[in-house]
């Protein structure tokens, strides 16, 4: 294998560890996406001050989605409940079978770990491929990042893995964006590597103090131009609207 071969297969399994914990560790507290109606808009509180399952299970086994979900992720983490991935996942279901993106979400993790299951890429694909098509941006990272570095019954596939981390990076997913600069710096799912693009996406992030960005950039600046340090310096202004992000990139690819 390449040495950009072994860095993007090291790269993507620890990136994709961080990324499919982030829902079922942490992202309750993460703004829930408009599309998520029977959600709050944004959840900031704790989620169990007002209770624990005394609370959240009436709402869940009236059918409320975001209470279902809440309990799945009570007893996945056991969070005021003795920790069981069967029963979570149970609850997980009831909210993902209704569409409902973060649970789908949630039981990609838990098949991509084996938590309660088998381990199982190719369902974990599937559950995070239904939340990715509905938008949420989480998903399409970690969908991304399953086709970038394959695995059990998941081919790697560049071109899908830089549709993903497109539409999640477009949406301000620092994940993605940081894999999506390293996609172009590595010339994945291209006919190339573009230092341009990759200076673009990444220098936003290495203002804000991502030492892996800062590392990637620095390893390619060097080899880059004069002109082609402004164009990407200027790419890198009209890369910071998360709305221009894939019209500026789709241009720049047809610029070239």
């Amino acid at each position: 294998m390449s040495r950009a071969g072994n860095y993007t297969q090291h790269l993507t399994g620890r990136l994709l560890h961080m990324a499919v914990c982030s829902i079922a560790a942490g992202g309750m507290m993460a703004g829930v996406p408009a599309y998520a109606a029977d959600a709050p808009a944004a959840v900031t509180q704790d989620l169990y001050e007002d209770g624990g399952v005394e609370h959240w299970l009436p709402k869940a086994k009236d059918g409320d989605l975001f209470a279902q979900y809440v309990m799945g992720h009570m007893y996945c983490k056991g969070k005021r409940v003795e920790q069981d991935y069967h029963k979570g996942m149970r609850w997980y279901r009831a909210a993902a079978d209704a569409g409902f993106a973060p649970s789908e979400l949630a039981l990609g993790t838990l098949y991509y770990h084996g938590q309660g299951v088998d381990p199982d890429a190719t369902k974990a694909a599937r559950w995070f491929k239904r939340a990715a098509n509905k938008g949420y941006a989480r998903a399409q990272s970690n969908l991304a990042a399953l086709y970038l570095g394959g695995g059990e019954g998941i081919e790697i596939d560049y071109d899908r893995a830089l549709h993903w981390y497109r539409q999640a990076a477009a949406q301000g997913h620092t994940v993605a964006r940081y894999n999506l600069g390293m996609m172009y710096a590595h010339g994945l799912g291209l006919d190339a590597s573009d230092y341009v693009a990759a200076y673009g996406l990444l220098s936003p992030l290495v203002e804000q103090g991502n030492a892996a960005a800062d590392e990637l950039l620095a390893s390619f600046a060097g080899e880059m131009s004069k002109d082609e340090l402004a164009s990407a310096r200027e790419l890198a202004q009209e890369l910071r609207a998360k709305d221009r992000m894939l019209v500026a990139l789709d241009q720049r690819a047809a610029a070239r």
